[in-house]
């Protein structure tokens, strides 16, 4: 959950992450480490789900 900035901050990133704020951290998506982003991140997360899920199913033969 965050706010929309006054001014783009931060260098990281694409899209709206310079302008999304979030005040958690105290700073904007774009300004975050990518440790960091990828532990908060809904695609980052979506994209470990799968990983999980194409591990079980390499692992099983199907």
């Amino acid at each position: 959950e965050g706010y929309i900035a006054e001014a783009p901050r931060g260098e990281n990133g694409f899209g709206y992450d310079p302008i999304f704020y979030l005040p958690e951290f105290g700073a904007t998506m774009a300004e975050l480490p990518v440790e960091v982003k990828n532990r908060i991140s809904h695609r980052a997360r979506a994209a470990q789900g799968i990983r999980r899920v194409l591990e079980r199913l390499l692992a099983s033969g199907e």
